[in-house]
């Protein structure tokens, strides 16, 4: 039987951060079997997680760039345009990766590990956060693989690039509330788990990733305002390709949102998990 917390406890921050912190072996050891499980049995093994990012990058760069003939616009220090928009296509990927990797794996962190449920005292609410940690790591593989080609292209990495582990800060806090919250619901509705790819591809249409918001007709532009990744995805590309400062006052709010966000779906999950072992 889970002991129920109160709702002061739940409702602290710091509470999951003392979970996080006192349980750290046993989320380092999850998280690393679960980037293990991507490529057990594969011939290539770990050189998959260098290897992975580096063929996206070609792939992209030729569909975009010489079949579409799409591009970006002008940025200063950039003369090859395809390789811009390829660049700026695969920033967008690097960030939204976090989210859908989290929410994929995050639906399936309880249903797929009844073993875990049904022992006492197990800290199933880590379960999502070895997700949320394990999509981190590999999506910083992306962004090493980007930041070279920005050091070939432009002839060196903008010291705005120090930023980015500031931005990374509501990405990570929306992916870890998205993830405590599919992973609870897909125990009780277990169709939940068939509709997260439907709808991780209208969030990735609905995210500026291979189009700019200046693309889209005024009347239209409040769509992608909504969606929280927008900022994410521009305030990323302002640091690393354009040597921009973030729009500080954006982050503010998006992070101050997705804190909200994240501890909300984390009281949601301590408050159902009680009845997990009844479910599975």
């Amino acid at each position: 039987m889970v002991q129920e917390e109160s709702w002061g406890k739940l409702l602290n921050p710091l509470t999951p951060v003392r979970t996080i912190c006192q349980n750290w072996f046993f989320l380092r050891q999850f998280t690393i079997r679960n980037i293990q499980s991507r490529f057990k049995g594969s011939f290539l093994g770990a050189l998959w997680l260098l290897a992975y990012p580096l063929m996206m990058l070609a792939i992209y760069t030729f569909v975009f760039c010489v079949v579409f003939k799409a591009k970006w616009g002008d940025v200063p220090g950039y003369t090859n345009s395809k390789l811009l928009f390829a660049m700026m296509l695969f920033c967008g990927m690097a960030v939204f990766n976090v989210f859908s990797d989290s929410l994929g794996g995050g639906v399936s962190a309880i249903v797929s590990r009844p073993n875990f449920v049904k022992k006492i005292n197990t800290p199933l609410e880590l379960l999502p956060v070895a997700m949320v940690l394990s999509a981190l790591l590999l999506t910083l593989l992306w962004f090493a693989v980007l930041l070279v080609t920005i050091l070939f292209a432009n002839k060196g990495i903008p010291l705005t690039a120090l930023w980015l582990p500031v931005l990374l800060v509501p990405l990570v806090l929306l992916s870890l509330g998205s993830a405590w919250l599919v992973a609870s619901l897909g125990v009780y509705i277990r169709d939940f788990g068939q509709a997260i790819p439907i709808f991780t591809q209208v969030v990735f249409f609905l995210t500026p990733i291979f189009y700019s918001v200046d693309m889209i007709p005024e009347e239209y532009q409040f769509i992608p305002a909504l969606n929280p990744l927008t900022g994410m995805v521009e305030n990323t590309r302002l640091i690393l390709l354009q040597g921009q400062n973030p729009d500080l006052m954006r982050w503010l709010v998006q992070t101050v949102g997705t804190l909200i966000f994240s501890q909300l779906c984390y009281v949601w999950f301590m408050k159902t998990k009680r009845g997990f072992a009844d479910v599975m």
